[in-house]
């Protein structure tokens, strides 16, 4: 009986820990979610590199090499290796359309995802390119796909742009605008789309709106709050696309009040 007790305690036990494994990563360490202008005033090892070759560790681990085909900033290697993941479990391979997509600069955004044990373990393809910050705790966009044209980086890669930028040791605007008239026209600007009192989650909730549209207002009221706090380090194009987003958000909000009224 005392057997049959203690298999059943460590039966529990076990599950327990199962438990507690799966649910381990619900919500990601902060560290991993800094804004962009946080991740380049952390950046001390920055290097656009094109991946050669790719050898497995073992079932979850992956050792890519890369060629250096830009540093940005630390010091120079002709080659250097990142430890990941299978590529199949890192499907993300995406430039955000070049990073201008809201998704990627909005908190949370980068391609490179972490695991059920908050680990980020990025998957690349052989022969594409990447922007990536070593020498510090990843980020989700601490290696970031830039397209190569003709064998040059694509030059409207907007986070390619930025980053460089910012390691030059120019202002986030870098147009002479004085940070405070560059966030005063990015509040008018976007409250002439759409009131921040729109995006209210709990106004929206009470009245049901959809859980989709409930989520992206939600983010799009958070990335709002973020660049009226941080306006003086937030780059233009993070303003531009908050700003597009604000729109589609609105049009969004406008066509599910049309339609709750019908």
């Amino acid at each position: 009986m005392k057997t049959m007790t203690t298999i059943r305690s460590l039966a529990f036990a076990l599950l327990a820990l199962q438990a507690a494994a799966s649910e381990a990563c619900r919500v990601p360490p902060a560290r991993q979610l800094i804004p962009p202008e946080e991740q380049l005033q952390l950046a001390t090892d920055v290097a656009v590199g094109q991946v050669i070759g790719a050898t497995p560790l073992n079932d979850y681990q992956v050792e890519y090499r890369f060629l250096t085909l830009e540093q940005l900033a630390g010091a120079e290697l002709k080659v250097f290796t990142v430890t990941g993941g299978p590529v199949e479990h890192n499907g993300n391979d995406t430039t955000y359309n070049d990073h201008s997509d809201f998704a990627f600069w909005a908190r949370g955004g980068g391609r490179a995802m972490n695991g059920s044990d908050c680990v980020i373990r990025p998957g690349f393809v052989i022969g594409n390119s990447y922007l990536v910050f070593l020498g510090m705790t990843p980020t989700r966009r601490s290696f970031e796909k830039i397209e190569l044209i003709d064998g040059r980086f694509n030059p409207v890669d907007k986070w390619l742009v930025y980053v460089k930028q910012m390691l030059s040791g120019r202002a986030a605007g870098g147009d002479g605008v004085p940070a405070y008239e560059r966030t005063g026209r990015f509040i008018y600007g976007f409250h002439r789309i759409v009131s921040r009192d729109e995006l209210d989650r709990k106004a929206l909730a009470a009245q049901h709106a959809p859980a989709e549209l409930l989520s992206r207002a939600g983010r799009l009221a958070d990335e709002f709050d973020r660049i009226v706090q941080n306006g003086g380090a937030v780059a233009d194009v993070q303003m531009d696309v908050t700003l597009r987003e604000a729109a589609e958000v609105q049009r969004a909000l406008a066509a599910w009040r049309q339609g709750s009224n019908h």
